[in-house]
């Protein structure tokens, strides 16, 4: 099918369309969509839609794009070379693949992607920042230096529904971008919810990068990559208002400064004593509206979960975190144990069968691997 900026096209596995804007490939195009993103698009994905042709039903209202206009014609010795247009930010940013029925949790993630794809250990990587929510991210991003303290390395906003590459490095980098902290404030000019700023640390361990089984599918950037769940938009708090702070007698904003100079672990939520934790894997302790969710993506949002509380206390020296995921088929409990098995220096035993039966397992963290 041959497709050229202009065409009004619709979308064949969702409801709604859009106009093409630009053409990337032989089998990819950029469309306008009437949320107002530009979005790359697969063109089998893609049915035009005549003038005056019956599916024009499927649009719910007009889009309005503006296309590049045509330049008059200029004879060939009057023409000047083009300027060179200068680097920008912009060309770091590329928008989700969120078309085709890929659905995935609303939320903050780095990933690591592989330039080769079919040799997942070797090679360069992309790291990226992937802001999967609706709202404008401003990130302040900083990794650990030398064991002295944590220093500065990127700072930017990224567009909703929209990734970032932060950096492309070698193998023999990757031990440099394994213990960082991402800070991000969410932001819609809009009236919407405003949301708590997140503060995310994140210490992944090197020999991860060297396992083919630590690379999973992400449809959002359509590659295979190393993930970190940095926090998802259901787990944000909601700020209405500052009468919380007023009634405990301390300035707001001393409060956020205290606050900034000592965040805490997010595994410290489920914390039984001292550098030990009790996680509850089940889908109804995690989220209020896990009824409306399919079973593929509960088992999605319950793994990140578990990697994002595991990578929490390793980094903050707990020595034990019991995982309950409960009895049912199983799948969980086979996921969880496969995913431990990436890590060095871990003991995985069975939790006391009095308290939990068989649906538990404890983990056992040596801090030899910090």
């Amino acid at each position: 099918m041959d497709l050229k900026p202009g065409d009004k096209v619709r979308f064949l596995n969702e409801k709604g369309g859009g106009i093409v804007t630009g053409i990337l490939s032989n089998t990819m195009v950029n469309v306008a969509i009437e949320e107002g993103f530009v979005v790359p698009v697969q063109v089998k994905d893609l049915i035009v839609i005549e003038p005056k042709g019956a599916a024009d039903r499927f649009f719910d209202r007009q889009v309005k794009v503006n296309l590049p206009e045509k330049a008059a014609a200029v004879p060939e010795k009057a023409k000047e070379p083009a300027p060179v247009p200068e680097t920008s930010n912009d060309d770091r940013i590329s928008y989700l693949y969120r078309q085709s029925g890929i659905r995935a949790i609303e939320g903050i993630y780095m990933a690591f992607a592989p330039h080769d794809q079919k040799w997942l250990i070797s090679g360069n990587l992309d790291i990226f920042l992937v802001n999967n929510t609706g709202y404008d991210a401003l990130f302040s991003f900083s990794l650990m230096e030398e064991e002295k303290g944590y220093a500065g390395v990127d700072y930017d906003v990224i567009p909703p529904y929209s990734k970032l590459l932060l950096e492309t490095i070698s193998r023999e980098d990757i031990e440099g971008w394994s213990d960082g902290v991402m800070q991000v404030i969410f932001h819609k000019n809009e009236i919407s919810p405003i949301l708590s700023p997140l503060h995310a640390a994140f210490k992944i361990k090197p020999v991860r990068f060297y396992k083919e089984t630590s690379y999973q599918d992400f449809p959002l950037i359509g590659l295979k990559a190393v993930l970190i769940n940095l926090g998802d938009l259901a787990g944000q708090v909601i700020i209405s208002s500052t009468e919380t702070f007023a009634k405990s007698g301390i300035d707001p904003a001393a409060k956020q400064k205290l606050t900034a100079l000592t965040p805490e672990a997010v595994i410290d939520i489920h914390k039984t004593a001292p550098f030990e934790a009790e996680v509850d894997l089940h889908i109804s302790a995690l989220r209020q509206d896990y009824t409306e969710m399919p079973q593929n993506e509960i088992l999605i949002y319950q793994l990140e979960y578990f990697s994002r509380m595991l990578e929490s206390a390793i980094a903050h020296n707990y020595t034990k975190v019991t995982f309950i995921h409960g009895i049912g088929n199983g799948t969980l409990k086979t996921a969880i144990k496969t995913r431990l098995a990436e890590y060095d220096h871990l003991e995985i035993r069975n939790a006391p069968f009095a308290k939990f039966g068989y649906g538990a397992v404890e983990v056992v963290i040596s801090q030899k691997g910090s």
